[in-house]
């Protein structure tokens, strides 16, 4: 397998043309990500690991090829949620590591601006929360996102807290100088974000993530970008929806 370089990827555009999320565009375009395909020379598929998600397009390969893909799943993305792209690569992983996998549920909602309603985000983000600050990510705020699991994939598929600032968007809350919520940016695509929440364990069930996210989705639709909410458990996908998403369809991914 061959990874290519964030300037080399046009030659996997046309495998990833039915693409409608985040994470397998942004790649494409060459924002973010990992990329590998078998040749260079017009590519039959490809292989797109994003932070924890991975994706495969194109036509299901068969023989030596197959062998080395499966290593390479094996290898660089035995953690991830593996989407396969349509029904032949579910059956094609489902045959290839047989007794190897398991499979859980994503709640994807609709990706349709249109349906939120500006009061109601500017009232869930002027809830009061006694001691906590509703802040937008800087450059000291990556740093600190980045010191703690919980926090981390708040800013970790941006390589720079540079690039962070320039094409990504977070807010968190914080109790005094301590991170305990927060919603950012996971992924980017053109005029597209995906959105990841998360919420320190001890201050769960407060209204933290309702807040930081309302004051996330409102900046998004000040700069006419699409908030892409992608749920991976019922509770994420009942905040989405009192945030004013809509749900679209549950969908399975694999893992190894």
């Amino acid at each position: 397998m061959i990874e290519l370089g964030k300037e080399k990827r046009q030659i996997i555009r046309h495998l990833c043309s039915t693409a409608d999320s985040v994470l397998p565009r942004g790649a494409a375009e060459g924002r973010m990500g990992r990329v590998w395909v078998p040749e260079l020379n017009n590519p039959s598929f490809c292989l797109i690991l994003l932070g924890n998600f991975v994706y495969l397009f194109g036509i299901c390969p068969k023989g030596e090829v197959a062998m080395e893909l499966k290593k390479h799943l094996l290898l660089q993305c035995r953690h991830g949620f593996i989407t396969p792209a349509d029904a032949r690569w579910e059956e094609w992983l489902e045959e290839t590591f047989f007794g190897e996998f398991r499979i859980s549920s994503r709640y994807a909602m609709r990706k349709d601006r249109n349906h939120f309603s500006e009061t109601d985000l500017n009232h869930f983000l002027q809830i009061p929360h006694a001691g906590i600050r509703i802040k937008k990510m800087d450059k000291s705020l990556y740093h600190l996102a980045l010191k703690e699991e919980w926090s981390r994939e708040f800013c970790s598929n941006f390589e720079t807290p540079e690039e962070f600032l320039k094409n990504g968007l977070g807010f968190v809350a914080l109790d005094g100088n301590t991170l305990v919520s927060g919603c950012s940016a996971y992924g980017i695509s053109e005029g597209m974000i995906q959105v990841t929440v998360a919420t320190r364990k001890e201050y769960q069930r407060r209204g933290l993530a309702l807040s930081c996210s309302a004051a996330f989705i409102l900046s998004c639709l000040e700069q006419g970008i699409n908030p892409s909410w992608d749920a991976d458990n019922i509770p994420s996908t009942c905040l989405a929806e009192k945030l004013g998403y809509m749900f679209e369809k549950e969908y399975k991914v694999y893992r190894l």
